[in-house]
């Protein structure tokens, strides 16, 4: 192999976290095969040494032992260990019986956040060969919609430049829980004289980093964000000469937000007319080195994708976008593709499930829709839907309407899964393979610095835990697709990966800092205008239109605040803010984690918390349309949450919040569901 066997090892090596998306570089330190210690690489400019809570809980994670470490069968709702041969012999000619019954498209695979890059692309690559497009991730539920939205308006997805800001906007996130690396770099541009506004329904940890903080009730960023570019064309603090230059639909834009006057906005979110005006002023005497952090607290609403393209228009009216301390526009690297051979040919024969609804959500993934999936399951519309190799991830805990998950996978004629811990999904299948943690494989990856790439470093392996390139090629042998992944190993894969920047695995590997494909530039808008389908930024969307969705980011109020029912439910629930400790449904086997956080709590506002008449700690049930849960609530500070809005935090199997999520509310173009605006009941127990 390219990485020397550290079996009997004394040393250091410099490779990448993967205990969350943000990839920060690490040190290993080895001592007779074993790792004694991992700390961050202070040589590193993208973290500079500092690890969050959960960068110094890996080892909790690699040598937890509670690890599955032996492949397992059910057998009689008994698990049985099995030969990892024998295993996937079983699988594969379980997956060629259900294709030869129902097609090829009835097995799909699912792949978790766990995954990204390589790694992601090879369970796409395995389902593509087998001749199946149904491709599901937690893509339907994270980030996507809002990519969409924004790559709608200026055409990809931007960087923040938080090096050059003077304004920084974090707009529904929590970047101190959730991203760790980011949380320091807007820290250090706050103390070189930058302002950071937080906008969100809660007062989260953040809020005591943020210049100013202003609360919004959610689902209502579309409207405050309309009245943001109200004020800022009234008051001509727009970019005129961008906008006439490398816009299109500015006037229709501009007709549109009068209705947004200060008054509405008001009302509608909550936020004073003087702190719209504090916001718009704020921008405008900061653009064009203005920055926008959106989190994916916008995108979980009914109303969510327009939302978003409200909010990325006014970084592009006021002319941040691909300036410095505004949005980067990155170029991304030339690779080869593990898909480029085979998804026209797929997405010419045969669409997944759920992209005759969102259509937009799978041009931009080429993935079928997980909550459409379930559906497919259990009542074989479009087609059936038998079977599911899914790997890293957990979606009875972070799909919503939970007990639908349930059924439908249990209905499945096989299910397989693959992970590291038993979790709550992987009880529920007919086999579970242990995979290899982020420490058992190497990878290319983005480096965390703008136009970088890495290559992180197999540090460690474990018998019959495979990788995701042994694991997928073992069973395309045994499907009779092999010829689609020839690599002898990851080394071979990686360095074919990587050939076309002329780069050889073994430079990379040599380069902790990553390697610059390509030096950044800003303002290449001049000579290559926007990914758009018009080459410009697009305040009007031909393309959402082409599809029977508005043109321009038409606000509309969210189910929560229209609906039929409203009546029938006194609180609006918010699930899913982001905890330290956690990545979603990670890290909860975690010892000290779990004494630390056993269990969710309900955040409550006092005098919410009078009118029910409970205290600090008491147990409640909590009722929505889909079911109820009992809780322990925790009353809160006024300023922390909103009057009548509720939250409690997801990805614990004591108490799953999706129990009472709905998985029929779902924005009209990406489907994502609206888990951050749910109507409950409260009563104490």
């Amino acid at each position: 192999m390219l990485i020397q066997d550290y079996n009997k090892a004394n040393c250091s090596v410099k490779t990448f976290c993967r205990m969350c998306s943000y990839r920060c570089p690490i040190v290993v330190n080895i001592e007779q095969g074993k790792i004694k210690k991992i700390s961050g690489d202070k040589d590193h400019p993208f973290n500079e040494g500092k690890l969050c809570v959960k960068g110094r809980a890996i080892l909790d994670l690699v040598y937890s032992p509670e690890r599955i470490l032996k492949p397992l069968k059910k057998v009689d709702g008994k698990w049985q260990e099995i030969d990892l041969e024998v295993a996937l012999r079983e699988i594969s000619q379980r997956m060629l019986s259900i294709k030869e019954k129902y097609g090829a498209k009835s097995i799909g695979v699912w792949k978790g956040e766990s995954l990204d890059s390589t790694q992601g692309d090879l369970c796409r690559r395995f389902a593509f060969a087998f001749g199946t497009p149904n491709i599901f991730s937690n893509d339907t539920l994270c980030a996507v919609s809002k990519h969409a939205a924004v790559k709608s308006v200026i055409g990809s997805y931007p960087t923040s430049d938080f090096q050059d800001a003077k304004c920084i906007v974090i707009w529904g996130s929590n970047p101190l829980a959730s991203h760790f690396p980011l949380y320091n770099k807007i820290k250090e541009a706050r103390e070189r004289g930058a302002k950071v506004i937080l906008i969100d329904p809660r007062k989260n940890s953040f809020a005591k980093f943020a210049d100013l903080y202003f609360p919004i009730k959610p689902a209502t960023d579309g409207a405050l964000a309309l009245g943001i570019i109200n004020i800022i064309i009234e008051n001509k603090w727009y970019d005129q000469a961008f906008v006439k230059e490398h816009t299109i639909g500015f006037e229709e834009l501009v007709q549109y937000a009068q209705k947004f006057n200060p008054r509405y906005v008001a009302e509608e979110t909550g936020i004073s007319q003087d702190d719209l005006y504090k916001i718009s002023k704020t921008i405008a005497d900061s653009a064009p080195h203005v920055t926008y952090r959106v989190g994916v607290g916008p995108e979980h609403h009914d109303n969510g994708f327009n939302n978003i393209r409200a909010i990325a228009c006014i970084g592009a009216l006021c002319g941040c976008t691909d300036r410095p301390g505004g949005d980067m526009l990155e170029e991304m690297p030339v690779l080869n593709s593990l898909l480029a051979d085979l998804q026209d040919t797929i997405k010419e024969k045969l669409r997944p499930i759920g992209a005759e609804e969102y259509p937009v959500f799978y041009d931009n993934r080429l993935e079928g829709h997980s909550i459409r999936a379930m559906d497919a399951i259990l009542e074989g519309q479009p087609y059936p839907l038998r079977g599911i190799i899914l790997t890293g991830a957990n979606p009875v805990l972070t799909n919503p309407n939970a007990d639908k998950v349930e059924k439908a996978l249990k209905s499945l004629d096989l299910f397989v899964v693959r992970d590291l811990f038993m979790t709550d999904t992987a009880r529920l299948a007919d086999y579970v393979l242990p995979a290899a943690s982020f420490l058992e494989r190497s990878e290319v990856i983005r480096g965390g610095m703008p136009q970088n790439i890495s290559l992180t470093k197999k540090v460690l392996e474990f018998d019959s835990c495979q990788n995701e390139y042994q694991f997928w090629s073992s069973l395309a042998k045994k499907v009779g697709i092999g010829q689609y992944f020839p690599w002898k190993d990851e080394d071979d894969l990686n360095r074919w990966v990587i050939k076309p920047l002329g780069l050889s695995l073994e430079e990379l590997a040599q380069k902790p800092e990553g390697y610059m494909y390509k030096a950044y530039n800003y303002e290449k808008f001049y000579e290559n205008g926007f990914g758009t389908p018009s080459g410009k930024v697009e305040f009007s969307s031909d393309y959402l239109g082409k599809y029977g969705h508005k043109k321009l980011p038409v606000y509309r109020p969210a189910y929560y605040l229209r609906g039929k029912n409203k009546d029938q439910y006194k609180f609006i629930l918010i699930t899913g803010a982001r905890q330290a400790r956690f990545n979603h449904s990670c890290y909860h086997h975690i010892p000290r984690f779990k004494k630390a956080v056993p269990w969710p709590v309900m955040e409550i506002h006092p005098e919410d918390a009078a009118f029910l008449q409970v205290a600090d700690g008491d147990l409640v049930e909590v009722t929505s349309a889909k079911g109820s849960l009992k809780v322990r609530l925790s009353i809160v500070g006024q300023d922390k949450i909103l009057r009548g809005f509720l939250q409690i935090a997801h990805g614990f199997d004591e108490v799953n919040v999706n129990r009472i999520t709905p998985d029929n509310i779902l924005d009209p173009v990406s489907g994502f569901p609206a888990v951050k605006s749910v109507f409950v009941n409260v009563s104490k127990i």
